[in-house]
């Protein structure tokens, strides 16, 4: 073969290889793609299904702070009649610290799971305490857990916190706070497309060391 007809044919192999591993590339890209926007439901998406009774709640924010085994609830954060978060989700075993950040509030159990036996802040719905007071409780039983500040309760200071895994949950939004899932199926597509490539770059590599003149190689 002719100086001007390999050159022609590695323009055109080569030409041809960049256009299948662009393809290659793309298809890949579409397949991960398509595992981002189907996929979903990270751990991060899962949320307790909350009693109707918090629906009113002043919502200072939701926290899953599953994985700690101490964490702080406020109260009356700002001087809000809010609790701080207003829905907490723990682990079996917990302590939650309750502190006070404003005056003339407590804690009293709304509703809790049979047995658990919570009493909430001492003196129950009868005694309030001011800014800088804290008590702490350990939840061991699982489920809900509801309560309110007995003064401010018709202004919506009322709060929950979900015990354990046992708990009804809810999926939530259509990100992935756990990072997208892909099917099978796209994972399939994505290794299929990294050896497409592999092998056209390996072609190329064969046609620019060879020139397409294949006499070369019974002359190696």
């Amino acid at each position: 073969m002719s100086d001007g007809s390999a050159d022609v044919s590695r323009r055109a192999f080569l030409r041809a290889g960049a256009g299948a591993t662009a393809v290659s590339a793309a298809t890949g890209t579409a397949a991960a793609q398509e595992g981002t926007e189907s996929g979903g439901g990270g751990g991060g998406n899962v949320r307790p299904v909350w009693p109707s009774y918090v629906s009113d709640a002043t919502d200072e924010g939701y926290r899953d702070f599953r994985g700690q085994s101490e964490v702080t609830i406020t109260v009356g954060p700002g001087g809000a009649f809010s609790f701080g978060p207003t829905r907490a989700w723990i682990d079996s075993g917990t302590t939650v610290t309750f502190e006070w950040a404003s005056d003339f509030h407590n804690v009293v159990p709304q509703s809790q799971p049979e047995g658990a036996g919570w009493e909430g802040s001492p003196g129950g719905s009868s005694d309030t305490y001011d800014e800088g007071y804290t008590f702490e409780s350990t939840f061991e039983t699982g489920g809900m857990y509801s309560y309110y500040c007995q003064p401010h309760e018709s202004s919506g200071m009322k709060g929950a916190i979900a015990v354990g895994d046992s708990v009804e949950t809810e999926q939530v939004g259509g990100g992935g706070g756990g990072g997208p899932t892909l099917p099978d199926s796209a994972k399939s597509i994505g290794v299929g497309a990294t050896f497409a490539m592999a092998a056209t770059l390996g072609l190329a590599y064969f046609f620019i060391k060879y020139g397409g003149d294949y006499g070369d190689l019974d002359e190696a």
